[in-house]
């Protein structure tokens, strides 16, 4: 154990540190709402142009609203995500994927009920 006197001396020399100035970190403070604002407008744009991208392959209405229904939805979970830009690409590959082939089942059940129904229906 050390003496007082020694925990003494310990005490009295304070260092204070010093820094070059190219060790000193000038971090600007982020708002939490500014940086929640930026990744929601990137994840809407990330958004909004694999949307188009998938888009420029189909022409029917009934398919671009189920796309564009796939891009919301892959939006929203990816947004519960830790890393939504990075997450948001494959859901959306998924969700439009399916949203395809349920596009063409009910595009292919129409065709089938016409041809049941007659054409004079």
């Amino acid at each position: 154990m050390q003496s007082k006197s020694h925990m003494k001396k310990l005490e009295s020399h304070d260092i204070a540190a010093e820094f070059e100035p190219a060790s000193r970190l000038d971090l600007s403070p982020v708002s939490a709402g500014r940086l929640q604002a930026s990744v929601i407008a990137a994840l809407e744009e990330l958004k909004q142009r694999l949307l188009r991208e998938t888009a420029r392959a189909r022409s029917d209405s009934a398919t671009l609203s189920c796309l564009r229904r796939a891009a919301e939805e892959a939006a929203s979970l990816a947004w519960t995500t830790p890393f939504p830009l990075l997450v948001l690409p494959e859901l959306f590959a998924e969700k439009a994927a399916e949203a395809c082939v349920r596009s063409q089942r009910q595009r292919d059940i129409r065709q089938r009920s016409l041809g049941l129904i007659g054409p004079d229906a």
